[in-house]
């Protein structure tokens, strides 16, 4: 008798084990999802210079406004660290192709123009010995079309590729803002200092991660800025 208490304690014991364990495996397993999908370190840094070199081309655009031209700086700045721009550009594009699609950046679509509906055309009427009658109207046989032939499949578009939507937010995000002469001068010799060969690419990595501390990539794929 004490043997099947034993027994049946220990079935007991073992099956609220089970029921303990599963929530925490499928949390477990929801953490591992989550962290597959957030960027690396690398690439969230990457992401900073991406976001820092679209904001500074709204900046331009807005100093000009205000009489403040940038633009040949922020030339001179591309062209100086053109291959560390080229790389972070690169490695946050390969990181939103690689994401299911319910996870990449969405921009709502334009709504589509309204179609009119056709107005139904009443029938032909004839005048005959004083009469009138109405001719009943019958429409042609469709003539058959040719098949046209296949075409190749067509390359990504900007309105689907993930890192053109992503980018197009970027300036949404950047495009207003306060825009004064004094802030569009030290805009201007942060570009400057960019500019200068003499200057390492650790200065853009600084200044970077200065103006743009949480990225808009974390906050697409909904990870908490850092993981």
């Amino acid at each position: 008798m004490m043997r099947q208490d034993r027994l049946e304690a220990t079935a007991a014991l073992a099956a609220l084990i089970l029921a303990l364990a599963a929530p925490l495996a499928q949390a477990a397993a929801a953490a591992q999802a989550a962290a597959a999908i957030c960027p690396d370190a690398a690439t969230v840094q990457a992401a900073r210079i991406v976001e820092f070199e679209t904001m500074m081309m709204g900046v331009s655009v807005r100093c000009k406004h205000v009489g403040l031209v940038l633009g040949d700086h922020l030339d001179a700045m591309n062209g100086a660290r053109r291959t560390m721009l080229a790389n972070a550009n690169d490695r946050v594009a390969t990181f939103l192709r690689s994401l299911p699609a319910k996870s990449s950046p969405q921009i709502a679509p334009p709504p589509a123009p309204a179609v009119k509906p056709a107005t139904p055309k009443a029938p032909a009427r004839t005048a005959a010995a004083g009469k009138t009658h109405l001719t009943q109207t019958h429409p042609l046989p469709a003539k058959p079309v040719a098949a046209l032939p296949s075409k190749p499949a067509a390359k990504i578009s900007r309105r689907t590729d993930p890192f053109d939507r992503y980018l197009t937010m970027i300036g949404n995000q950047y495009g207003a803002g306060m825009t004064t002469p004094q802030r569009c001068k030290a805009f201007d010799a942060i570009l400057m200092s960019l500019s200068e060969q003499t200057n390492s690419d650790r200065l853009l990595t600084m200044v970077a991660g200065s103006l743009v501390q949480v990225t808009l990539l974390e906050a697409i794929v909904n990870c908490p800025p850092g993981k």
